[in-house]
């Protein structure tokens, strides 16, 4: 594997005003403030609804040239039937071209429920496998059981597609590797609400993680590493302890609090 990208799922929160951006800060300042530090995030925001074009563009000139966004795919194509989903896929893909066009795009995350089983999904999922471009990255987070057999990576291996590897209570999905990329996610249960200090200890489970990719992910070209506030209870915080058990060089947090400056990179 040629290297490792860690990042927050989201950047605007505004309990993260304090302990990572300065007080004061507007929230149209956050993304910014973030990428001062981070050249990685997910957008959590498009599962909820699609951003617009003008929207998509802002977040890409408002980024360093290295910058990597993934965006979640938008609930209403994971909740559409097989027929009304190419058309769905294809406005979402309107919406994030100019960070396609920016190089800036690093997957599209396909997430579904952990109600959702492979005897009654099967369809859905295989039209939005054939609805999206091959040339764009695609990630799918599958969290039932009901999914973990042979057909399911032969599936997602035909459309390069990548199985994220969830670390979430009762969610363990196979270590497969079905594309190009590594996806994973870490993610906790909804009893913490409020994100602006470490929590919790979950270093063990990410040193678990950490074999994974060197055992069975060495066969990726990358990784993409996702942490939410939910997990250890400080997204920054918690991906900085990640990339320590990663043996990666420690992020400068301090950076979004002062003058825009030289990033630290992976």
């Amino acid at each position: 594997m040629e290297r490792f990208r860690v990042g927050c799922s989201g950047w605007g929160y505004d309990d993260w005003v304090g302990p990572f951006y300065p007080p004061g800060t507007p929230a149209g300042d956050y993304l910014a403030r973030y990428a001062r530090v981070f050249d990685l995030a997910e957008v959590d925001s498009s599962f909820y609804r699609a951003p617009t074009p003008f929207l998509t563009r802002r977040w890409a000139t408002t980024t360093p040239d290295d910058f990597t966004f993934t965006l979640k795919v938008p609930r209403a194509i994971i909740d559409a039937t097989p027929a009304e989903i190419p058309e769905s896929v294809a406005a979402f893909c309107r919406a994030v071209e100019p960070i396609v066009a920016a190089g800036k795009l690093g997957a599209l995350v396909a997430q579904y429920p952990p109600s959702f089983r492979r005897e009654t999904g099967l369809l859905r999922l295989q039209a939005l496998l054939t609805s999206f471009p091959v040339e764009l990255p695609l990630a799918v987070e599958l969290r039932h059981g009901s999914w973990w057999v042979p057909a399911t990576r032969t599936e997602l291996e035909g459309r390069s597609a990548s199985l994220v590897w969830s670390v979430a209570p009762g969610v363990r999905p196979p270590f497969w590797i079905t594309g190009s990329f590594a996806y994973v996610r870490f993610l906790g249960d909804r009893a913490l609400q409020k994100f602006d200090h470490l929590q919790r200890d979950y270093r063990e489970e990410m040193e678990v993680m950490r074999r994974h990719l060197e055992e069975e992910g060495r066969s990726a070209r990358e990784a993409f590493l996702l942490v939410n506030n939910h997990f250890m209870g400080y997204g920054p915080g918690t991906a900085q302890v990640l990339r320590e058990v990663l043996g990666l060089p420690p992020l400068d947090l301090t950076l979004a609090r002062t003058v825009p400056g030289q990033r630290q990179l992976s």
